[in-house]
């Protein structure tokens, strides 16, 4: 097997390939960073250090010899620059974060990999801050989308998207606070989850909102996912948003697949197109669509709402770097934080009991059907330059305000054309019923 075509393979079968010994972890490892040097125009890496990386990979030789290997032992795998990884700077996209300290400590999602057996490969480029999705970031260039250069491959965890969808390493981790995760798993034709609220601890990441966050892995594979999320889930004590979420087993039966009303929704054609065909494979394997009505409230005023939250935490997460270095926030970036910065206690109360109420639908349709489905994004990925699209996060919002696992797959489309993804959402603690159903679906067979 040539280098291409192990790197092009999933983390799953990597791993039995490291397990059966057809391949060591530093030649993986090696392979990937030869990679990631050979692709540096799509600029998904933001920090690589090839001497921590291997050193890491060595030892995961050493435990796949003595049969101590964890479940992800000597895999690759990239983490967003928001997430602190020890040895590694956090960077969070900022200038005011391009001169710190490098991190003394994990953040608790990547010590869980460590813990499994995983090599830190290096820290992806990601929005400014990771407020927004498109990835253009002022400070550390802009990451391109591998399918079509000089196009947005999402955000904010726009490396993790691209550098997976690029084969530039096994599997990453991104973070998701309105659809960070699954829009740029959606724009590059990756997978993508945002698990359930505090099943994987934020602790160690640069906070956007504390009630939005949630950490989240991007694969090439809907079992992937499910061999990432078992290693980084679990309680953890320090942190006040994690929680004890017990994983569900996998609901394989006939499930009713709901579909909320889309038509007072700006969905591009293409994309409902292909969203009406991926809904047909869903009925071929044995489901029935469940016809919901459309959202109470509409979608772009509950986003506005849940981005003045991010705003307003942002200030306090911030704050030492918004009072001494203001001119080191990009104009986007500073005019956003002043005006959060403008409103008043009532405003951020009311925004408050907004998303409560895109919780509340959500709750609704999840208690009529099994598992939700709708588009990805209302879009395909688009140029740079171009009017970013004020809807991107749209469909995949509600899921964050009412802390349910929402996961992203690919849709088929025509060889050549940009991805368009496909969502599945249920209950919390569904997870591994939703990657059940994503690997199905893939396959394009019922399990």
């Amino acid at each position: 097997m040539s280098a291409r075509e192990l790197l092009a393979l999933d983390a799953t079968a990597q791993r039995e390939a490291l397990a059966a010994g057809r391949v060591t972890a530093v030649a993986l490892a090696e392979a990937y960073l030869e990679a990631i040097e050979a692709a540096r125009a799509i600029n998904a890496y933001l920090a690589v250090d090839p001497e921590w990386t291997l050193a890491a990979a060595r030892a995961a030789d050493a435990r796949l010899i003595a049969g101590t290997a964890g479940p992800l032992e000597g895999l690759p795998i990239a983490v967003k620059d928001n997430l602190d990884a020890e040895g590694w700077r956090t960077t969070a996209g900022m200038a005011t974060r391009r001169d710190r300290l490098h991190a003394a400590h994990d953040a608790h999602a990547v010590a869980r990999l460590r813990e499994a057996g995983a090599v830190i490969l290096g820290k992806l480029n990601l929005h400014e801050g990771a407020l927004g999705a498109d990835n253009d970031n002022p400070h550390f260039g802009a990451c391109h989308n591998p399918h079509r250069h000089g196009y947005t491959p999402g955000g904010s965890s726009g490396g993790s998207g691209a550098a997976v969808a690029a084969n530039l390493c096994a599997a990453a981790l991104g973070t998701d606070s309105m659809g960070s995760v699954r829009i740029p798993a959606s724009y590059c034709g990756v997978f993508g989850l945002k698990p359930s609220f505090g099943l994987v601890s934020p602790r160690g990441g640069v906070v956007v909102s504390r009630r939005l966050d949630h950490v989240g892995p991007l694969a090439r594979s809907a079992r992937d996912l499910g061999l990432l999320v078992e290693a980084i889930a679990g309680f953890d004590p320090e942190c006040a948003e994690s929680r004890r979420v017990p994983l569900d087993p996998p609901r394989r039966g006939p499930l009713a697949i709901g579909v909320p009303d889309l038509s007072a929704i700006d969905v591009d054609a293409d994309v409902r197109a292909a969203f009406e065909a991926g809904l047909e494979r869903l009925c071929a394997l044995g489901h029935r669509i469940h016809p919901l009505p459309g959202p109470a409230i509409e979608p772009g005023r509950l986003r506005r709402a849940g981005l003045l939250v991010c705003e307003a935490e942002m200030l306090v997460e911030h704050a030492a770097d918004w009072a001494a270095r203001r001119g080191d926030f990009s104009p986007a970036l500073a005019a956003m934080l002043a005006w959060a910065e403008s409103k008043s206690a009532r405003d951020f109360a009311a925004a408050d009991r907004l998303l409560d109420a895109g919780a509340v639908t959500m709750q609704r349709w999840l208690a009529a059907c099994d598992v939700l489905a709708w588009p990805t994004t209302p879009q395909r990925a688009f140029a740079f330059g171009t009017a970013v699209p004020a809807s991107q996060a749209d469909l995949t919002c509600l899921a964050n305000m009412a802390g349910v696992p929402a996961l992203s797959l690919p849709l088929p489309v025509a060889a050549g054309e940009l991805p368009i993804g496909l969502q599945l959402i249920g209950p919390v603690g569904s997870e591994r019923t939703l990657i059940a159903l994503a690997e199905a679906f893939a396959a394009g067979s019922a399990d």
